[in-house]
C-alpha cells in the first residue's frame, strides 16, 4: 500500500476471515488485555468496533501489521499473528491510544492543510511518513514505560527523540529538522477519518464527549489493575485528556456553534465528485452562515508568520458552517488588503506579505469598510493583542482572539496561547 493510499484512497474494507489457529491467537490476545490492559480493551470494545464483525477488528491484508481510522482497528492476519502474544497486546493497545490522543483527526487536517501547525504558531510542511512515526514515538514509550505487553523490535522508540507525554508536533518538528530521507517505520498506520467503511473523511468525525466518558471508566480499569500504582506516563496521559486545557480553537468552534451553526448534508442529491467512484454520499446543503469577517492585526504586535498561522487555524472551523462569504481584512492603522476567500479550506494557506507593521492599529477602518457594505456579517474575527481603540458595539457578533490578558468592552474573548503548549 502507498503512502498516498494509506491515508487517504482507501474506500471500504472487507473483513476477512481467520483460521481456527488464528482465531485462537486472536482470543488469546484479548484474554491477555483483559488482565494486561483492561482500559484499552474497554476503549476497544466500546467505541472502535464498529464493523459488527465477529471478531471485533477487521480483518485485512491491506495493512502493513495493523492500523486504524478512528472507526476501527484494522489487522493483517499474516504479519500480525507472526508477534507474540505480548507484542500483539502491546499492538492493539497502540491503535487504541491513536485514537484517544485522536491522532486520526490530526493526521487528516495536515493532509488538507499540507503543512503542521507547530506549538509556537509556526508551521512546517507536511511529511506523511514523519507524521506516523511522531505519533508512535510519544505512544510506544507510553506503553513500555506503563508496561503494557511487550515493545516490539521493529517499533519506533527512541527517548532521544520521543518520550511518553510529549508533545507530537514537537516530535515532529524534531523528525523534520533532522530527516533523513530513510521513510516510513513502525508497525502500523493511520488512515483518514473512515477508511475501513468507504466514508469521505469529511464526515466523520470523533465524539470527543462519547470518548471522554469512556476514557474516564479506562482510567478506572487501569487503576484498579494496577491497585493504585498506575504508571506516571499513564496518570499524565489520563490528566490530559480528562482534565485538558481546551485549545483556543476549539473555544472558537464552541462559540461558532453556538451562534452560527454548521451547513447540513442532503442525502437526496449525491456528491459529484464522488458518484465517479460509485459512492452515493451526501452533497452539501445551504449554508450555516452568510458572511464571516476576519481581521488579522498587521501593527507588529504580532509577528505576520504567527498572525497566518493562528488565522489559518481557523480553516477547518469555518469550512463546518459553510459561509456564503468569507473575507480576511489585513489592516494595521489603515486597512492593507483585502482577501476574498472562495472555499474556507484556502484560510489554511493564507499568506499575507505585507511590510512589517510598528504603526498604529485601529480598528475602526475596518467597522468603516464592513458599514458601507450591503451586508452585515453573521461573525466578526478579530485576531489582535487588544491594544487598539475598539468602537461601539456593532449589531453583528464579534470574537475578539486576543494574543494577550487585555479586557474588551463586549463580544466574546478567546485567549490564543502563543507560548504553545
Amino acid at each position: 500500500m502507498s503512502e498516498t493510499e494509506t491515508i487517504a484512497d482507501v474506500k471500504g474494507i472487507a473483513c476477512e476471515a481467520l483460521t481456527p489457529q488464528q482465531k485462537q491467537q486472536w482470543e488469546d490476545t484479548m484474554s491477555l488485555m483483559a488482565w494486561a490492559a483492561p482500559g484499552f480493551r474497554h476503549l476497544f470494545y466500546k467505541l472502535l468496533t464498529n464493523n459488527h464483525g465477529s471478531y471485533g477488528a477487521v480483518i485485512s491484508r491491506r495493512v502493513p501489521v495493523a492500523a486504524t481510522d478512528g472507526k476501527n482497528i484494522i489487522i493483517n492476519p499474516d504479519t500480525f499473528f507472526k508477534y507474540d502474544l505480548k507484542e500483539r497486546c502491546f499492538i492493539i493497545a497502540h491503535e487504541v491510544v491513536h485514537n484517544v490522543y485522536d491522532d486520526v483527526s490530526l493526521l487528516h487536517r495536515c493532509v488538507k492543510a499540507g503543512q503542521v501547525p507547530m506549538n509556537d504558531g509556526t508551521t512546517l510542511p507536511f511529511k506523511n511518513d514523519l507524521m506516523q512515526k511522531s505519533m508512535d514515538y510519544r505512544i510506544n514509550a507510553l506503553l513500555k514505560e506503563s508496561r503494557i505487553g511487550a515493545c516490539p523490535k521493529d517499533a519506533c522508540i527512541d527517548d532521544k527523540i520521543g518520550r511518553a507525554n510529549d508533545s507530537v508536533l514537537d516530535i515532529y518538528k524534531k523528525l523534520y529538522e533532522d530527516d533523513d530521507g530513510s521513510g516510513p517505520g513502525g508497525f502500523d498506520i493511520v488512515m483518514s477519518p473512515g477508511a475501513s467503511t468507504g466514508q469521505n473523511p469529511g464526515t466523520v468525525s470523533h465524539n470527543a464527549q462519547q470518548w471522554g466518558v469512556e476514557v474516564a471508566v479506562a482510567q478506572q480499569l487501569e487503576s484498579m489493575k494496577s491497585q493504585g500504582k498506575m504508571s506516571a506516563a499513564l496518570q499524565r496521559m489520563f490528566k490530559e485528556i480528562l482534565q485538558p486545557e481546551v485549545p483556543w480553537t476549539e473555544h472558537i468552534r464552541g462559540i461558532f456553534n453556538r451562534k452560527v451553526g454548521s451547513g447540513s448534508y442532503d442525502w437526496r442529491r449525491p456528491d459529484r465528485r464522488f458518484i465517479v467512484r460509485d459512492l452515493h454520499m451526501p452533497s452539501r446543503s445551504g449554508h450555516g452562515a452568510g458572511w464571516i469577517v476576519v481581521w488579522g492585526d498587521t501593527s507588529g504586535s504580532i509577528g505576520q508568520q504567527e498572525l497566518c498561522s493562528y488565522i489559518a487555524e481557523l480553516s477547518a472551523i469555518v469550512e463546518d458552517v459553510r459561509p456564503r462569504r468569507l473575507t480576511v481584512i489585513w489592516c494595521d492603522a489603515e486597512i492593507k488588503r483585502i482577501d476574498e476567500i472562495e472555499e474556507a479550506s484556502d484560510l489554511a494557506k493564507v499568506q499575507y506579505e505585507g511590510a512589517p507593521g510598528g504603526g498604529g492599529t485601529d480598528v475602526h477602518p475596518v467597522f468603516d469598510w464592513i458599514h458601507q457594505q450591503t451586508e452585515l456579517p453573521d461573525m466578526f474575527v478579530a485576531f489582535t493583542d487588544g491594544y487598539v481603540d475598539i468602537p461601539a458595539e456593532p449589531s453583528f457578533p464579534s470574537i475578539w482572539a486576543s494574543t494577550t490578558d487585555h479586557e474588551y468592552p463586549y463580544g466574546d474573548v478567546v485567549r490564543i496561547n502563543t507560548k504553545g503548549g
